[in-house]
């Protein structure tokens, strides 16, 4: 009977199969590095990303706040210059105010009317002086009712008196002054332009 050694070709082949084990164990090792080196990237490159994208927002909230400062200053500013010019127009009328007045009074005060004392003081103006007769301080406080620059208008006092020769009645008016007229004509939303009651002696 003929005898076969096989203990050489099965220890050949355990062998090769150890060799084809650490191959694949190679392979997988790499492919694993590969891979974690891959996925490692891709977070970092996502990382970096969404660190531009949070930059670039703080910096748009920053220029968000620039610009809600400026605004807010802008507003500071044109509050003030609306202040400003408040106070210049209440300068233009207190300065234009009294002279337009005096004019129109010029013009609405009766021919036989003569005023011997115009006072302001506080708002308030006091009217004294003679007419010919009582009638034409009654024409005298129609127009100053009908002006845009009196209110309140009051007959104080009548007296009828002689003088040269003559007989006048000396009177005394008190009114409120308003001096900032409208540009249409009216003032506080009262009447239109007053109506002329005549002109004052001597105009």
């Amino acid at each position: 009977m003929v005898r076969i050694n096989l203990l050489p070709a099965r220890f050949s082949k355990k062998k090769e199969a150890g060799k084809q084990q650490l191959v694949l164990f190679a392979v997988l090792l790499v492919a694993g590095l590969v891979g974690n080196y891959l996925w490692t990237n891709s977070r970092a490159g996502e990382l970096a990303a969404h660190e531009k994208r949070l930059a670039k927002t703080r910096g748009d909230i920053a220029q968000l706040d620039k610009i809600i400062g400026e605004v807010k200053s802008l507003r500071t500013q044109q509050q003030a210059l609306q202040e400003k010019l408040g106070v210049l127009d209440q300068l233009k009328k207190g300065r234009t105010g009294p002279v337009r007045m005096l004019d129109e009074l010029a013009t609405v005060t009766p021919k036989r009317l003569w005023l011997t004392k115009l006072e302001e003081k506080g708002g308030s103006v006091t009217f004294e002086g003679t007419a010919s007769t009582i009638d034409e301080v009654s024409t005298f406080m129609t127009a100053l009712k009908a002006s845009r620059f009196f209110e309140g208008i009051e007959l104080k006092k009548t007296e009828a008196k002689a003088q040269n020769a003559y007989r006048v009645v000396e009177f005394k008016i008190t009114a409120t002054g308003k001096y900032a007229p409208k540009l249409d004509g009216t003032a506080d939303g009262k009447g239109a332009a007053p109506a002329t009651a005549g002109r004052k002696a001597g105009g």
